[in-house]
């Protein structure tokens, strides 16, 4: 499902309480189908970073980030990825070199260049495989609904700038499920950004998005397909970029070769630079990647050594 968040689950407005019985009944669906899954336990440890809202929230970055902090207490990590939009649905080895994001999910590329990383809708099985091939512990990537796996440590990641939305569950609002529900699942929870917490949520260790590269500040017209967009305009901001223009496509969202050509016009005709997220940046074809700036950033925790005494206090036995 290629969404763009609608406006309307940032307000508790009209239109959310219209949509509250399909939210109730979502929700009941979704712990009645959880209640049915079988859930296996591998022979390592398996650590959970979830979130509850539909799309991102900067679940991948603290992947990215919490690979580093294992290998630093010699683990050797893999990663699972349900391959999301990805025409592969069995659980295969992520190689950046050969699979394209349309094969294995843009999300799994960009994790396949830190660790091994394995795609596929069974992450039972991906489990199971990551084990065969040397891993000591698994990163479930997104995964605090899915009950397939038991889960030994579980990351609840929270964009305080986007937070809970209206607080409602989808449709009605952006949760996947009620925020008591889901809050209690974590064992910590990572905030990102120096915005308020949720409400229900008093305690959390903060993070912050840094951009990877020295940072040139000038005037662009920016493009991302994201669960919420928005986040991505306030970071150029942030770091001094003139977002002349910003264009919001659905998350996931496939570039087509006409979508692009209309951008690289738009940008000559304007004599400015097109620039976007490093996933977006898989998303465009071929011929038009020396034409767009791929924007990189990686998520750098406050305290990293609370984190380290945390998963050393979790893991190491």
């Amino acid at each position: 499902m290629f969404f763009l968040a609608p406006k309307f689950w940032q307000d508790n407005n009209i239109l959310s309480k219209i949509l509250q019985p399909a939210a109730w009944g979502y929700e009941y669906i979704s712990l009645w189908h959880s209640k049915r899954t079988k859930t296996q336990k591998v022979s390592v440890p398996v650590i959970c970073v979830g979130n509850l809202v539909m799309g991102g929230a900067g679940k991948t970055p603290t992947v990215l980030a919490l690979v580093d902090i294992l290998k630093k207490l010699d683990f050797n990590p893999h990663i699972l990825s349900r391959g999301y939009g990805a025409v592969i649905k069995d659980s295969i080895r992520v190689d950046p070199t050969k699979h394209s994001y349309l094969q294995v999910g843009d999300e799994a590329l960009l994790l396949a260049e830190k660790a091994t990383t394995w795609a596929g809708q069974n992450r039972a099985l991906s489990a199971k495989l990551a084990i065969s091939h040397g891993a000591n512990v698994i990163i479930m990537d997104d995964g605090l609904q899915n009950n397939s796996l038991f889960k030994d440590v579980s990351l609840l990641v929270v964009d305080t700038l986007q937070g809970f939305g209206n607080g409602k569950v989808f449709p009605a609002g952006p949760l996947r499920e009620s925020p008591n529900r889901g809050v209690r699942k974590a064992n910590i929870t990572i905030a990102i950004g120096d915005g308020v917490l949720p409400k229900g949520i008093h305690h959390a260790t903060r993070a912050h998005m840094r951009a990877t590269d020295q940072v040139l500040p000038r005037p662009v017209i920016a493009f991302a397909g994201l669960g919420y967009p928005e986040k991505f305009n306030r970071t150029l901001q942030q770091y001094g970029f003139e977002v002349k223009r910003f264009i919001s496509f659905p998350d996931h969202h496939p570039y087509t070769i006409p979508e692009m050509e209309r951008l690289v016009k738009m940008a000559s005709l304007r004599k400015l630079e097109l620039i976007t997220t490093a996933k977006d940046f898989l998303r465009i074809p071929e011929r038009f990647k020396k034409k767009v700036f791929s924007f990189n950033v990686k998520l750098e925790f406050d305290e990293p050594e609370k984190l380290h005494e945390f998963m050393a206090s979790k893991l190491v036995r």
